[in-house]
């Protein structure tokens, strides 16, 4: 009688959990990490949701945030960026990329469907990046990380992580929301002084 019990009860907590949506489940942790952490130990966070700042480049066969000051990885170029959702960064590189500014379907990337939360931030910043002039901003991101896989540069002389981006030389962080951003390159000009009011 106990384990009628029991079994019924467990059936019974089982549909409950099926009958939750996704929004009223527990939202995923998102770790905060610097851009050198990234870099120095991709493996660790693979299909993590990150929350990293700093300088990233978007122009021709660019878009990256990458690592100042990293003593742990100084041969890294960074990682490769790219908006998550059927959003596209219009980004222009390598291998017959199109870069059309929307997709068909949301971005899946290893089996992990992606978003993008499309606001006045994200606005700002895909602005801060648009054109074909190389840009530099500053900005806080959240994103899907992956790190790609070991690859050995040519010649045997060491690996790196790799397989996204501009020929395939970079771990990936898919963009989901912009918490922040600052244009910093090109700068925006000074205004002129105000006229010497005694002449």
């Amino acid at each position: 009688m106990v384990a009628r019990v029991l079994v019924v009860a467990l059936a019974c907590l089982s549909l409950f959990f099926l009958a939750v949506s996704p929004q009223q489940r527990l939202p995923e942790r998102v770790l905060q990490v610097t851009v050198c952490e990234l870099v120095k130990d991709p493996a660790r966070y693979d299909h993590a949701l990150v929350q990293v700042s700093g300088d990233l480049l978007h122009g021709f066969e660019a878009f990256q945030i990458y690592p100042d000051h990293c003593p742990e990885a100084p041969d890294s170029m960074g990682v490769w960026l790219e908006y998550g959702g059927t959003s596209q960064s219009g980004t222009m590189y390598c291998c017959g990329v199109i870069a059309d500014g929307e997709r068909s379907e949301p971005l899946v990337v290893e089996g992990v469907r992606t978003y993008l939360k499309v606001d006045a931030a994200f606005q700002r910043f895909d602005a801060q990046i648009g054109g074909k002039d190389l840009t530099r901003v500053n900005a806080t991101l959240i994103g899907r990380f992956f790190s790609g896989r070991q690859l050995r540069y040519p010649k045997g002389k060491g690996v790196f992580w790799g397989g996204y981006g501009h020929m395939g030389a970079y771990s990936l962080l898919v963009i989901q929301q912009v918490l922040s951003s600052v244009a910093k390159f090109p700068a925006i000009p000074e205004p002129p002084p105000p006229p010497n009011q005694g002449s």
